[in-house]
């Protein structure tokens, strides 16, 4: 690595992004050590430039160690994506919620773009709020919004009038994950339009009280305590329940219910995912 062609700040989104995953998968640690890679580079590059030899055979300097830092959690991993590059690269935060918005016949921007062409106008729809563009009418002078949104299947624009931006103004924030009422014009024609009429928190909007989660976990890998505080933080009394399976030998399995009941929301279930220990989980 040239350091006269790459700085601090290029090694961070470049890890931030992905780009040593295939040879150093802790993004955050190369994030955290980028002063020290950078360092590195410019000792070995002044090795190079004065060609000199290191007593003990090798021509670059010592590689330095990097801090000992825990791997980012899959949805932390996705925001830093977003904040680097301007986009998700490895996945969507809301990717795991897909059965959930089954059973709550939310419709994505995908599914409501052929829906709107066969004439269907209003929709449940759910994303996250990338940005938001606020304009003042020139009649009225009553503000009105354009709000962008992202799902697993693109970024749509929703118009939000002034009567339901007072009404949502405060929910239509980038980066919260939100479910919108939505009408649609001009489906037929190719060129749809959207409305909000309608906004809130997903965390309010989808109740989840009746949806449960199997983790089937590796009795010898998963750290309990981790588990353990980070499923502390997503308690809420109006989740869903959570049980943990794991195998007993060849033949055996035992499954424990917790006693509490969780946000099984796109956050949790993405740092599930990347936790090490849990192969995988199940709704029930």
């Amino acid at each position: 690595m040239d350091p006269k062609a790459v700085n601090k700040r290029a090694i961070e989104n470049l890890a931030k992004a992905g780009a040593f995953d295939s040879i150093h998968p802790n993004r955050a640690q190369i994030v955290q050590a980028a002063d020290i890679l950078m360092a590195y580079a410019q000792s070995v590059a002044a090795e190079r430039a004065s060609s000199q030899v290191n007593l003990f055979g090798s021509s670059e300097a010592s590689r330095p160690r990097l801090p000992k830092v825990a791997n980012s959690s899959g949805p932390d991993s996705l925001d830093d994506e977003l904040a680097a590059v301007g986009f998700y690269l490895s996945g969507h935060p809301l990717g795991d919620m897909l059965d959930v918005f089954k059973r709550r016949s939310v419709t994505l921007y995908a599914e409501a773009v052929s829906l709107a062409a066969e004439g269907q106008e209003a929709f449940r729809m759910a994303g996250v709020v990338r940005r938001r563009q606020e304009r003042a009418s020139a009649q009225s002078g009553e503000k009105f919004a354009f709000v962008t949104l992202s799902d697993p299947t693109g970024e749509y624009e929703i118009m939000f009038q002034p009567e339901a931006l007072r009404r949502c103004r405060q929910v239509l924030e980038p980066g919260k994950s939100i479910v919108v009422k939505v009408r649609c014009k001009g489906g037929r024609e190719g060129e749809m339009r959207m409305f909000g009429d309608e906004a809130a928190l997903m965390a309010d909007t989808l109740k989840m009280d009746d949806i449960g989660m199997r983790l089937h976990v590796s009795a010898r890998g998963l750290d309990i305590m981790t588990l353990k505080e980070f499923l502390e933080k997503a308690k809420a009394p109006s989740g869903g329940e959570i049980s943990l399976l794991t195998e007993l030998g060849s033949d055996r399995e035992v499954e424990i219910k917790l006693p509490d009941r969780y946000r099984l929301d796109g956050h949790l279930r993405g740092a599930l995912k990347s936790m090490a220990g849990v192969l995988y989980y199940e709704d029930i």
